[in-house]
């Protein structure tokens, strides 16, 4: 039996394999009786991580803690605590061709600048829901004086969007909020990796 924060109550052995899982992502290591976390180790005794977040206040502004509820939260990789992780909110996708896979983050985001624009010049209602959201959104995915498309992510006053590279479709990128992307690391990259490192070509094609 376990205790709320993990710590084992009670241990039977009924076959001669011991049992060393504990919570979600984690494996007891019997000679200090920590739990291995992946990323860190995490003392059942006190309910927390021995070390501090890995991803610094990304993962939340208190680097030691596993959840704030041990009942309905988690934390696989040992980088942020989640209770939905793979949930989160979509304002507009692109879908690049296979033939730019491996191309920058700015030739992404070109792109992905570029079919926006275009849903948004096409689709007066999803144009102003956009506008709603983040004012100024289509002046910034707008072109250029030369015809060129932004290379960054849209950005205004009071607001912060990012393109994120879908985890498992390969060549999708979903317009979110960044604020939120940087703050929810395990929502959004379940396995603690995104579309970049599945499809992208990894983070030296960044």
């Amino acid at each position: 039996g376990y205790q709320v924060w993990g710590n084992l109550t009670h241990e039977k052995e009924t076959r001669p394999v011991q049992q060393n899982l504990r919570f979600q992502g984690q494996y007891l290591d019997r000679e200090t009786g920590l739990h291995y976390n992946l990323y860190r180790f995490y003392d059942p005794d006190i309910g927390k991580f021995i070390s501090g977040d890995p991803i610094s206040i990304r993962g939340g502004i208190n680097l030691y803690q596993y959840a704030p509820n041990p009942i309905s939260w988690i934390d696989p990789l040992g980088l942020a605590s989640t209770n939905n992780p793979g949930v989160y909110d979509v304002y507009g996708e692109a879908r690049l061709p296979s033939d730019m896979y491996r191309m920058s983050d700015g030739k992404h985001f070109q792109e992905a600048n570029r079919q926006l624009y275009y849903q948004m010049k096409n689709d007066p209602q999803f144009k102003a829901t956009l506008e709603g959201k983040y004012p100024g959104i289509f002046e910034k995915v707008s072109p250029g004086k030369r015809g060129a498309f932004p290379r960054k992510a849209p950005t205004g006053i009071g607001w912060e969007t990012t393109w994120h590279h879908h985890e498992r479709v390969g060549g999708l990128l979903q317009l979110v909020d960044g604020p939120d992307h940087n703050s929810r690391h395990l929502d959004y990259h379940p396995k603690g990796y995104g579309g970049r490192k599945t499809w992208g070509g990894g983070s030296g094609c960044r």
